[in-house]
């Protein structure tokens, strides 16, 4: 008798936000077209939904037709960051120096002009967050979502200024790291730009200064999340988690081991070219830039970001140059993907391979032909993603997407 041999087949999420602006542009009728279309051409297991309360029908209308094509769907929640309107205000992120909102150094110059505006809340003044858990779970339920998607679990990136990645450096998170190390808060940016100096030989040492106070900071977000987890699985419901590339993960308090003991799938945003928050060319153009006004020499601040990153240093050049980065890095980072939560762990997470392929008037970059098959060379065999939102994805896009797992269905 032979055995069947067949690989299990790469399975595909996607993701679609309806806000007003949605609304006002496409309308009722073309969104749920273009998800219609979407869910016949790609059959995808989730379906990641944004949609506000003021939208309930249509929300039910959706999850009704994800239904009928047995795809699941979970509402996409903000945690830290652009949280739900209605929720109670908590004290947001200070740098070193007790600062909020934005920095200036190497800070991207559309931080916080559109609709997004990434403004941290602060981990400890949120504290257990039960309003915001309450709320999704509710959100989720009412509209007969099967899941719920953290989305913002994390601290500032360097689009928010390289003053940032020392946070949160507020009174109430000192006191919560000397209660967890016995130790006093240190300056992490400051640590930083002295050893980035070093370039390569620099990375090691900041790791040996910084990692408890970075450990602290993936802790804060691994606890939250564990949280959300927890109650979100008491009633029934899936947690997907919305993740930084592995790459970029530790500047922004991701930890993928702990974080995949929660989740149920992640999602690590492996966008190569995308010049906006989250994309890998954005973010480490934006440290390496912040360290360069720091006054550290661009050769160093490279070698020290390719050492603490695992990124290769030629390629780093092409960020610095405002070029992305190949398609085949998003291959080498879901590998990381893998092994990072594979490790030690017999739960083991669907991982979403998140490409970016959305066409939109806001963001400069935009994904050819070539961009996209490459990427879905370079993935082949994997599960992906169909990000950030199928509203702004070219039908071509989802046609190509539709053809090259034909052989995989």
């Amino acid at each position: 008798m032979e055995q069947d041999t067949q690989k299990p087949r790469a399975k595909i999420a996607a993701q679609l936000m309806v806000g007003p602006e949605q609304l006002r542009h496409f309308g009722e009728a073309r969104i749920l077209s273009c998800l219609d279309y979407a869910l016949d051409a790609l059959e995808p297991e989730e379906l990641i939904l944004s949609i506000g309360e003021s939208s309930r029908d249509l929300a039910d209308k959706i999850v009704e037709r994800c239904g009928r094509k047995g795809t699941r769907v979970s509402l996409w929640v903000m945690v830290f960051a652009d949280r739900p309107v209605g929720l109670p205000s908590t004290s947001f992120v200070q740098d070193a120096g007790g600062n909020e909102g934005y920095g200036s150094v190497g800070a991207w110059e559309n931080i916080g002009k559109g609709d997004e505006k990434f403004l941290f809340r602060c981990p400890s003044a949120l504290g257990d967050d039960e309003q915001g858990i309450g709320f999704a779970i509710r959100s989720a339920k009412v509209i007969g979502a099967q899941g719920i998607f953290l989305d913002r679990i994390r601290y500032p990136s360097p689009a928010n200024g390289l003053e940032f990645l020392g946070a949160c450096s507020c009174p109430r998170c000192k006191k919560a790291y000397s209660a967890w190390s016995g130790e006093q808060w240190p300056d992490l940016t400051a640590i930083a730009v002295k050893h980035a100096a070093r370039g390569t030989e620099g990375a090691g040492q900041f790791i040996q200064e910084a990692g408890q106070a970075l450990q602290f900071r993936s802790h804060m977000v691994s606890r939250a999340v564990a949280q959300y987890a927890q109650a979100a699985h008491a009633e029934g419901l899936s947690i997907g988690l919305d993740l930084f590339a592995p790459s970029l993960a530790s500047f922004v308090g991701q930890d993928y081991h702990s974080l995949s003991l929660s989740a149920d799938f992640l999602k690590p945003m492996l966008y190569c070219k995308a010049f906006a928050p989250a994309g890998m060319p954005l973010e480490f153009q934006l440290l390496m830039r912040g360290l360069e006004q720091s006054g550290v020499e661009a050769s160093k601040a490279r070698d020290f970001i390719a050492g603490l990153s695992g990124i290769r240093a030629d390629l780093l050049d092409l960020v610095r140059r405002g070029e992305g980065f190949p398609a085949a890095l998003a291959a080498s980072e879901m590998l990381r993907c893998l092994r990072e939560t594979g490790s030690g762990s017999p739960h083991k997470p669907e991982i979403y391979a998140g490409i970016e392929l959305v066409e939109h008037e806001a963001y400069d970059t935009k994904i050819d032909a070539e961009t996209r098959d490459a990427y879905l060379q370079n993935l082949s065999g994997q599960n992906i993603a169909v990000c950030w939102n199928i509203l702004y994805v070219p039908r071509r896009h989802i046609d190509a997407i539709a053809a090259s797992r034909k052989d995989l269905r």
